[in-house]
């Protein structure tokens, strides 16, 4: 906060925003394995190295308590706190075991965690993505795509004024090919949408010609 204030301070064309998730840290690990003590190099997200640290001051703490010290919701807390449970280096242990998190769920230190590796990058556990979610980002990409689809065919024949069918289709899938490969039956459709519209209209004596209506 004392920075974000100084830097304010210093310029009011720019903002200064902290963004958490995308921070990385590296948490130095002190186990005993073995009976030997050793000392891992653990290379963390912020949130992860947030949760680790709590446990210099407890052997143990519930999801509850450290929901209550990090104040993430219980959902983006829950893949930060698999990650170090039951993901590839079980930095913690849960009790009880498993990948349901309830409150009530104890969180503690894995003291006799060993790995062969000194150097160790603790990864993040994918989150999941529902149905709806998976439909709504179908949704958003096929819009975005159909309206990058028109106003290529309304670039060309801007330039061109009139254009057969299979040529315009050729040229508009050349110059979408650089985002995406786009399909000649959507490029059909949003001519005939672009027809409809009044952008364009096709030749009264050759239906696959079509001109550019200023």
């Amino acid at each position: 906060e004392t920075f974000k204030a100084f830097y304010d301070l210093r310029t009011s064309h720019r903002r200064l925003r902290w963004v958490h998730s995308l921070g990385s840290a590296t948490v130095v690990g002190k186990f005993t394995a073995s009976g030997k003590s050793k000392e891992h190099d653990l290379l963390v997200s912020t949130y992860q190295a947030c949760i680790l640290l709590l446990f210099n001051e407890a052997d143990s703490m519930t999801f509850s308590d450290i929901q209550g010290h990090l104040n993430l919701p219980a959902e983006e807390l829950k893949r930060y706190v698999l990650s170090l449970c039951v993901g590839k280096y079980k930095i913690l242990t849960k009790d009880p075991a498993g990948r349901e998190v309830a409150p009530t769920d104890t969180l503690s230190c894995n003291a006799t965690f060993s790995d062969r590796h000194q150097r160790i990058k603790v990864p993040m556990i994918a989150a999941k993505i529902t149905q709806e979610e998976k439909d709504a980002t179908r949704a958003t990409v096929d819009e975005d795509r159909k309206h990058a689809i028109e106003a290529a065919i309304v670039r060309i024949m801007k330039t061109r004024k009139s254009l057969d069918h299979q040529k315009l289709v050729l040229e508009a899938s050349t110059q979408l090919m650089r985002h995406f490969k786009p399909d000649p039956k959507q490029i059909k459709k949003r001519i005939e949408d672009l027809i409809h519209r009044e952008y364009l209209e096709r030749d009264p004596s050759n239906p696959n010609l079509y001109k550019y209506l200023a």
